[in-house]
């Protein structure tokens, strides 16, 4: 088939379904609350929060997959292996967990520090789902509610972006280095995956409020600056990587989707002082 052609029909097939046909059709969402109005800042009645994610048991194996997609020079397909996006990151000396989401909960958005973090950048790259955010970049992004996130494929192939959770849409990608933006107006998790066949792929973005949301670095480490005294409820979130289904092409065989048991959480209190430096550490898996 001529690829104008294909193109176009999968153009049709995620605008009408944005799964073709493993979806339900979209239903409207009532207004999301207006944002916060900023409140009175005080940076001198903040501390500081920081501390490691560590995983405790046995380490889980998640071993990667076969990839089959369109061959970009020619018909037929192209297999190779590829890693699950979700699966963990844990050193094996030290047990600590990389690539964790940590954040704040019963946050006081009036009082909490100016939005600060960079805008985010979604792109399909090295065959993955790769969010940018400033000098970072990994498989999560952090974005204040009602701004826009930017996102591309580098690659020649045609892709298709699916976003479920606190938001609904699908962003179709005929061709690389044509970026397309789209507004979260929703707080909470914005699940990222392929709708174009790439079912290996996956990604999350929060849209959030307020700025106390952090990822562990290969240490385990995270840090948060400027939060005003009180106490708090300090999250440490990780998507889980066991597969609970599997969605395949009617037509070829071939896995299309994978739909994912829920993420992992634990949680513990964490309470600031002004101008003091509290220590919480996290573990994983609860």
């Amino acid at each position: 088939m001529p690829r104008p052609l294909f193109c176009w029909l999968l153009l049709v097939c995620a605008a009408s379904a944005g799964g073709c046909g493993t979806e339900p059709p979209a239903v409207a969402d009532p207004p999301a609350p207006p944002a916060p109005a900023p409140g009175a800042f005080d940076p001198t009645a903040c501390g500081t929060i920081t501390g490691l994610v560590t995983w405790t048991g046995p380490e889980p194996t998640v071993p990667p997959v076969q990839a089959f997609t369109p061959r970009p020079d020619g018909p037929g397909l192209a297999s190779r292996t590829v890693p699950l996006a979700n699966a963990p990151r844990i050193d094996h000396f030290t047990r600590a967990v990389a690539g964790a989401v940590v954040y704040l909960r019963e946050v006081d958005v009036a009082r909490a520090r100016p939005w600060d973090l960079p805008n985010v950048e979604v792109e399909f790259r090295d065959s993955q789902i790769v969010v940018k955010q400033g000098d970072r970049t990994g498989r999560t992004g952090f974005v204040k509610r009602g701004d826009a996130i930017t996102a591309r494929s580098a690659e020649p192939t045609f892709h298709v972006l699916r976003a479920r959770g606190a938001a609904f849409f699908a962003l179709p990608f005929p061709d690389p280095d044509r970026p397309l933006t789209r507004t979260l107006d929703k707080c909470g998790r914005v699940e990222l995956t392929s709708a174009a066949g790439c079912y290996w792929q996956a990604a999350d973005l929060f849209a959030c409020d307020h700025p106390y949301y952090a990822v562990s670095d290969a240490e385990g480490r995270f840090h948060f600056a400027s939060v005003p005294e009180g106490r708090y409820d300090l999250v440490a979130w990780h998507p889980n990587w066991v597969v609970t289904r599997t969605e395949r092409n009617p037509e070829t065989g071939q896995p299309s989707r994978l739909i994912y048991a829920p993420p992992l959480e634990t949680s513990r209190p964490a309470s600031v002082s002004r101008g003091g430096k509290t220590l919480a550490n996290l573990t994983l898996p609860k």
